[in-house]
């Protein structure tokens, strides 16, 4: 398939045979060895076999970052069977969604999720198996280790050799009908395109890396996929500001991968100067477009090199890099200061346009949307071809974002084209929030937007119109919503109007709203 890698999980065996007595992950106080590592991989996937888990079928995963998070993306990839990260932070209706989209045969839950998984596992006539992950699984599911526990370490060999072509893994992204999609990862795509990302990150096994971004992200899976690919020291974290901080004095980290909310969170801390952060070599950022003065605040604290990447989820998170010498020169040299608005040029062997609604390039400097064509592109959309036609055309996966290209190929962002919201680095889509906001009584009318917040750089808010002769208050519409949402979709102001801006054809005007409050005081509620 590819070298001496006959499927994505042999990168983990490779580790094993190479690197085997290195220290490759640790979580906490456990420090797992690559050959402890791939071990505990084998021992899960064929004991899942045993208990009749098939080549081809879907596992769902509802866990914060941990060490067996890894365990179960490699040994479930060495079997055959699609890994189905799912987003801790949904609410449960989102999460039953995804168990019963994917149909998933197996649901492994942390010991946070188990009580919600117990309720749609109850409901599901898919899934077949409970694995809680923790020292104390309750009764109705089976404990983790002790399922390893009946697995061999030896290599587990797959009902057929697996092909290039199948499925690796469903990441799920919400879509702008407000329903997730999952965007299918192949064996070989995922191969190539972490090939691509590590050449563009600079990512190699000297490494001692620290990954905070959730593992059900796709910002976490390439996280933890260039490492395992490179063989890197890897420390797993749930990121909280002194946690990180903590770990990457305690490690000594030289990499990391943050998003501009979490970097913001590091740099304004008061007690920053109390931490040696000496070592840090690189920090890798995206997610989110990066406020120049945070960028200039960080390069004050960590006196490292910064690379910004560009991608989505739907490109294998293959796009474009902003490297770490243009940085320098952005900050040291007036003349250059406009990269820091921009995220860079294309990845190596990635091919990056900007086009109009024909899929013609635009001029330099002119807007269109964003395409990206590589061999790291999703397959497309599980059970979902018509989503797929509208975003994966001829190879190139068409983004929604709007940019612009100057001369030398740089590509600066200026806006979202299906209006999504940025909070936090976390993607929030507004019909996905109008259609709860709609599904409450008292609502006639409402458009989302997304409005300045100090801290998550941008905060949702609900423009809501009344109906006749009823009445709701805020504080009500949030709550609805928060029973019905993850937190940080939900809104976190609700202003009240007799009607809504539109254009001729009866479509409501965002941009007219966005208009009418991006000079307001900025939302500094939590998510």
């Amino acid at each position: 398939m590819f070298g001496d890698l006959r499927h994505f999980g042999d990168l983990l065996y490779r580790n094993a045979r190479y690197h085997g007595r290195r220290v490759g992950i640790v979580y906490g106080d456990v420090r797992l060895t690559w050959q402890q590592v791939n071990a505990r991989a084998n021992r899960l996937a064929s004991a899942l076999v045993r208990r009749g888990v098939r080549q081809g079928d879907r596992v769902a995963i509802l866990s914060r970052n941990c060490h067996e998070y890894v365990e179960l993306l490699f040994g479930l990839a060495k079997i055959g069977v699609i890994s189905v990260p799912i987003n801790y932070r949904l609410a449960e209706p989102e999460v039953e969604f995804i168990v019963n989209d994917s149909g998933a045969v197996v649901l492994v839950a942390g010991p946070e999720y188990v009580t919600v998984a117990e309720r749609i596992a109850s409901r599901s006539t898919m899934v077949k198996e409970l694995v809680a992950l923790g020292p104390d699984a309750p009764a109705v599911s089976l404990a983790y280790d002790a399922l390893i526990e009946q697995g061999s370490e030896a290599e587990p060999e797959p009902e057929r050799p697996i092909a290039p072509d199948d499925l690796l893994l469903l990441l799920y992204t919400s879509g702008t009908t407000g329903f997730p999609k999952g965007v299918m990862y192949t064996h070989y795509r995922t191969l190539v395109g972490m090939l691509i990302h590590v050449l563009a990150i600079g990512s190699h096994s000297s490494h001692r890396v620290m990954l905070p971004s959730p593992l059900y992200s796709a910002a976490g899976i390439a996280g933890i996929f260039c490492a395992v690919y490179v063989g890197s020291y890897t420390v797993v974290i749930n990121f909280e500001p002194k946690r990180a901080l903590e770990t990457i004095q305690r490690e000594r980290i030289t990499f990391t991968n943050l998003v501009p909310t979490t970097i913001q969170m590091l740099v304004t801390r008061e007690d920053i100067n109390r931490y040696d952060l000496s070592s840090l070599k690189v920090l890798l950022y995206g997610g989110a477009p990066m406020p120049e003065p945070v960028l200039r605040r960080a390069a004050q604290v960590f006196h490292c090199d910064f690379r910004q990447t560009y991608a989505t989820s739907e490109t294998g998170c293959s796009g474009t890099v902003l490297e770490p010498h243009e940085h320098r020169l952005a900050l040291e040299q007036a003349q250059w200061s406009k990269l820091l608005s921009s995220c860079g040029r294309p990845q190596v062997g990635v091919a990056v346009r900007v086009v109009n609604a024909q899929g013609q390039d635009v001029a330099p400097g002119e807007v269109g949307e964003v395409a990206i064509c590589c061999e790291g592109n999703m397959v497309g959309y599980w059970n979902n071809p018509q989503a797929t036609a509208e975003v994966l055309r001829d190879g190139w996966v068409y983004t929604g974002d709007l940019a612009t290209m100057d001369e030398d190929g740089y590509v600066y962002l200026v806006d979202r084209k299906h209006d999504m919201i940025v909070s936090g680095a976390l993607n929030v889509y507004p019909s996905e929030v109008e259609r709860v906001l709609y599904q409450h009584p008292a609502v006639h009318e409402c458009a989302v937007i997304g409005v300045p917040h100090e801290i998550w750089g941008e905060a949702v808010k609900a423009v809501v119109v009344v109906k006749e002769g009823m009445t709701v208050s805020e504080s009500e519409l949030i709550a609805f919503c928060k029973q019905r949402l993850a937190g940080f979709k939900c809104p976190k102001s609700v202003d009240f109007v007799d009607r809504l801006p539109r254009n001729p054809t009866g479509k409501v005007l965002r941009r007219v709203l966005r208009e009418a409050y991006k000079n307001q005081r900025p939302a500094t509620s939590d998510q």
